[in-house]
């Protein structure tokens, strides 16, 4: 395998629909950004319970239970001949038993994926905007892992919940048994898997847009970077930069979003 994907791979990838014998979604909101070898994905199911709140104790057990149905996974992703193999190393799930391996042919802002393990196609559509600057950082300085990629003016971050990862056939299952053997709080830290979706909008501010925690969305988030250590601050959050396809001081002016347009400004 080759240690970067293909250029035409990278960028924030929206996805339009997917489809399998007697299926059809499209009203899922699924996001994956693609750096030059690591990912991150998330994936959030139409019928979620609505953003409130400020912590789990504002949503009852039922939409405890929706919301273990919200999907994502981060890793690096290895690309040959067409075929795309994803290493799930963070999961919001349990890991199920097939490898996540498709073929995958782009044209354009348009890749379409066609599982290799599993009779599936997904449609998706590139942003505008998500090749360039390409980075990746590592959560540093906690005992949870974590990571984070950007692409232009979009970023998902990865912070996986404290402990070992789930096992079972699914989320929602193990959470259903959580509650129902009165363990609210051992079904919470399952869910407590922080994946957020942010994009940068017209004053340079980088704003939640989609998250497995309802409660982040539409707030913004702090974002600072220092260049002479590699080291990316947010609001709860330090990283420590893997990967980048420029120069860090480089890096350092397109993540200052604010410094950014100030400059582009007449």
């Amino acid at each position: 395998m080759t240690r970067f994907v293909p250029s035409d791979h990278t960028g924030l990838w929206r996805r339009e629909v997917m489809t399998a014998p007697g299926f059809r979604d499209e009203t899922t909101s699924v996001y994956w950004l693609q750096t030059r070898s690591w990912y991150a994905d998330v994936r959030v199911p139409a019928d979620r319970p609505r953003p409130r709140g400020e912590g789990f104790g504002d949503y009852d057990d039922r939409e405890l239970i929706a919301l273990s149905k919200i999907q994502g996974f981060a890793g690096q992703l290895t690309a040959r001949d067409g075929v795309c193999f994803w290493r799930r190393e963070l999961d919001h799930q349990p890991q199920g038993p097939s490898p996540d391996e498709a073929r995958c042919r782009v044209d354009g802002a348009v890749m379409v994926e066609d599982g290799l393990h599993a009779d599936y196609q997904e449609i998706w559509r590139r942003e505008s905007d998500s090749q360039t600057p390409l980075a990746a950082f590592r959560l540093d300085g906690t005992d949870r892992d974590g990571l984070l990629v950007i692409g232009g003016r979009h970023m998902i971050a990865f912070v996986a919940r404290p402990g070992a990862a789930p096992v079972g056939d699914s989320l929602a299952d193990l959470v259903a048994a959580q509650l129902a053997a009165g363990r609210r709080g051992a079904a919470q830290d399952l869910l407590n898997t922080r994946i957020q979706y942010a994009a940068r909008d017209a004053a340079g501010d980088w704003v939640t847009r989609l998250s497995s925690l309802p409660w982040l969305e539409e707030k913004r988030l702090r974002v600072s970077f220092d260049p002479a250590a590699g080291l990316l601050t947010t609001d709860e959050d330090r990283w420590r930069l893997i990967d980048a396809d420029r120069s860090q001081t480089s890096l350092g002016a397109r993540i200052d979003g604010r410094a950014e347009i100030e400059r582009s400004a007449p």
